[in-house]
């Protein structure tokens, strides 16, 4: 788990370092570094969590615990349909012209994401901390 949480605030920390970066002299060479520095970091969290986390929710049995893993790659897959649109809606030439527009939307996305890690949080890293106890006291019987 401390595996993804430490992506998870890489990924936090880099896009507020997009939002600082978008006041003049804007650097739209550091802005794409950043921006790909985040997709990656997304690409990894995934799949960090499918195997840590919602494998096991999966396969648990439990239809409870399905349903939180289902829920949270229906989150996820709205996360990167967000993510998607907002690289389309904002080339670098677009963030160029308006950094102030990019800046507001790129925060926009920073909220949604700061929420869905709170999801992660509050949902399925305590359903797969129970799931685990379970199975090491299942075991110890």
């Amino acid at each position: 788990m401390q595996r993804l949480r430490d992506i998870a605030s890489d990924i936090l920390r880099t896009i507020e370092h997009i939002a600082r970066e978008c006041e003049a002299p804007i650097d739209l060479l550091l802005i794409a570094d950043l921006r790909k520095k985040v997709a990656l970091a997304h690409s990894l969290f995934f799949a960090q969590q499918e195997q840590l986390v919602l494998q096991p929710l999966r396969q648990s049995g439990d239809p409870a615990l399905a349903e939180i893993a289902r829920c949270s790659v229906e989150r996820d897959l709205e996360g990167r349909r967000m993510g998607l649109a907002h690289y389309q809606r904002w080339p670098l030439a677009r963030v160029a012209e308006d950094p102030a527009g990019y800046r507001r939307e790129v925060l926009t996305m920073l909220r949604w994401i700061e929420a869905r890690i709170l999801y992660a949080e509050q949902t399925a890293y305590p359903a797969l901390a129970r799931l685990i106890s379970s199975s090491k006291q299942a075991a110890g019987r």
